[in-house]
């Protein structure tokens, strides 16, 4: 059984007599699943624990939230993974819509934090005293910058009160956490409205402080060196450093670790794969307003675009709706434009609106998918379009190249640091949604006639071959070990 340590931290400590590495994991979304969508950030969760445990010498332990106790623990039969049941959909970062952090209540957060803590608590002493008996806990990585933190803290102070050991603290810094901190600063932030004729605009509604100012007032990031503190910061890339430092310009800048994501071992190059066969086989529905707008997705396309991400507005789906009327009136009915993830209601009904007002015939929102079915949807697209505003990295550009398929996205944000002409296409950035919307037709337009797939497949998949789930966790952990032990 671990006994209370008498040490102040096991920072710096090598790894138990008993030979593991412990980590231990608290996540800000639910891990994917058929009854439950999530976001990158969990599907990085629970890839990264996977891989950890398929490490020798290495155990990963993992707790994530899930929405309206659709994953429940009794469910899981496993002793790595707990849930945190709730009775409510899991809130956001940083989205306008629904059920945002920055719009719950004072209470909620409070619940929230304090069963999280006792959660926590309890079992990190189950895993070292029986799961692990012998090791103690040497590594905590909080999924998101922000409550997660909170979380942390009060855990080690808890395990500091009873005389327990404290592991170095890790964040991940996950792009929609800074952008809610920094609409946080501002106290405002624009968000996507829409009109009766289906048109998306971009309206200043008010922005509550919250998690920016606990944190800040916690000391949280002051003293990187001080136990109970974040020890370290993993940021999923070079722009994220730079939100978070001038978020918090206390947090050290020696400190970060850039932890770029990687893809799925189902992302994989199908070279024969047909389009008529995935599409049959995956039998889609375009999920209308209503029960009776939905219909079966047609199987019999030429050419397919697939768009992949969250529904909120730097994603800019708008953009792809309206780049889309141009593209089926070259290619007519034979060009299948797919929207795919979670479908907020609001939004949807907005982005549904303008789909109809542009006249596409032929792009279709089926919601999320499981990445094996996303994984074929991609190898066998022309082209997959990702045009997020700043994206903080982009996965999903990493996924399609995996499979051998080209890109077209943004020019800004993470993607430039992988992107080039070899593999796709970056849009120059314009304020101008529709000036916007033609230049990413023209990419799109030009990569099928040009057949970009056949001419690039290749080389995309060597630019992804390096971002494999399995080669950057292994490294994520050898450089987190060499710099805080």
């Amino acid at each position: 059984m671990i006994r209370p340590s008498n040490n102040e931290t096991s920072a710096n400590n090598e790894t138990d007599p008993s030979g593991k590495y412990v980590i231990f994991q608290l996540g800000s979304y639910p891990w994917q699943s058929p009854v439950e969508a999530t976001s990158g950030s969990g599907i990085l969760h629970e890839a990264q624990h996977e891989v950890f445990n398929t490490m020798e010498g290495v155990a990963s332990y993992s707790i994530f939230p899930s929405g309206f106790a659709r994953q429940k623990n009794e469910d899981l039969n496993r002793n790595d993974v707990r849930i945190y049941e709730m009775d409510s959909e899991v809130p956001e970062y940083s989205h306008p819509y629904g059920h945002r952090w920055s719009g719950v209540s004072e209470q909620y957060v409070d619940k929230f934090i304090s069963e999280h803590v006792d959660l926590v608590y309890d079992y990190m002493l189950e895993i070292e005293n029986t799961f692990e008996a012998g090791s103690e806990i040497q590594l905590f990585i909080a999924h998101h910058t922000c409550i997660n933190c909170i979380i942390a803290k009060q855990v080690m102070e808890k395990r500091a009160a009873n005389g327990y050991s404290i592991p170095p603290i890790v964040t991940y810094l996950h792009g929609t956490a800074m952008i809610m901190m920094m609409n946080e600063l501002r106290e405002t932030a624009l968000v996507d409205a829409g009109n009766s004729e289906g048109q998306i605009t971009s309206v200043e509604r008010k922005w509550p402080s919250s998690f920016h100012k606990q944190l800040t007032e916690l000391k949280i990031f002051d003293d990187c060196t001080k136990p109970g503190n974040v020890n370290l910061a993993y940021a999923i890339s070079e722009e994220n450093m730079e939100v978070f430092s001038d978020l918090f310009p206390q947090f050290d800048k020696n400190r970060f670790i850039l932890a770029n994501p990687g893809f799925n071992s189902c992302f994989v190059p199908r070279p024969n794969i047909k389009l008529e066969d995935v599409l049959k086989e995956a039998r889609l529905k375009h999920l209308g307003l209503t029960e009776e707008k939905t219909y079966d997705v047609r199987t019999d396309y030429k050419h397919m675009v697939v768009f992949v991400g969250q529904f909120v507005g730097w994603k800019r789906i708008d953009a792809v709706l309206r780049a889309a009327r141009i593209w089926e009136a070259e290619f007519g009915d034979e060009i299948l434009t797919l929207i795919v993830e979670k479908q907020k209601k609001d939004y949807n009904i907005e982005l549904q609106n303008l789909n109809e007002r542009l006249g596409n015939k032929n792009t279709c929102f089926v919601g999320p998918l499981m990445q094996p079915e996303l994984a074929k949807l991609f190898a066998a697209a022309n082209v997959c379009t990702f045009p997020s505003k700043a994206e903080p990295f982009g996965m999903v550009l990493i996924e399609s190249l995996a499979c051998g398929v080209p890109v077209v996205g943004a020019d800004s944000g993470g993607p430039r640091d992988f992107m080039t002409s070899d593999v796709g296409y970056l849009v120059p950035e314009n304020d101008d949604i529709e000036v916007f919307s033609v230049h990413l037709a023209k990419a799109v337009i030009k990569a099928i006639k040009e057949d970009w797939k056949s001419k690039m497949s290749e080389e995309c998949i060597r630019v992804a071959a390096p971002v494999s789930n399995f080669r950057k966790t292994k490294k994520l952990l050898e450089d987190t070990r060499a710099m805080i032990g």
